[in-house]
């Protein structure tokens, strides 16, 4: 089973203006990236992530770059929108529920 994340990515500001073809490199040199997009805000880079195991470990390959600032992971947990279509409105409240209590520990 494959393990899907996103990382949002701060790069240092000399690679970002200058050597931003070498960050590009870098990053899909690593086999789990799946795809790379510029975003503006706190974060420059989107790098979609495949790993086979954990992604961690992806981040790992990426935090000890010289360019690699700041590297945030989001880790994606499926929906599966055909489990929940049956449930009704006070079914699903308790569901969400169950789950942000969850998701607080």
């Amino acid at each position: 089973m494959v393990t899907k994340a996103y990382f949002v990515i701060s790069v240092d500001e000399e690679f970002y203006q200058n050597r931003y073809q070498d960050v590009l490199r870098d990053l899909e040199a690593v086999p789990e990236v799946e795809s790379i997009e510029r975003i503006k805000g706190t974060y420059d880079l989107l790098v979609k992530v495949g790993a086979p195991i954990r992604a961690i470990f992806v981040a790992n390959k990426i935090l000890p770059k010289e360019w690699a600032k700041r590297l945030y992971m989001l880790k994606v947990q499926p929906f599966r929108i055909e489990e929940y279509q049956k449930l009704t409105i006070d079914e699903l409240l308790s569901l969400r529920r169950k789950i942000s209590a969850e998701t607080a520990q």
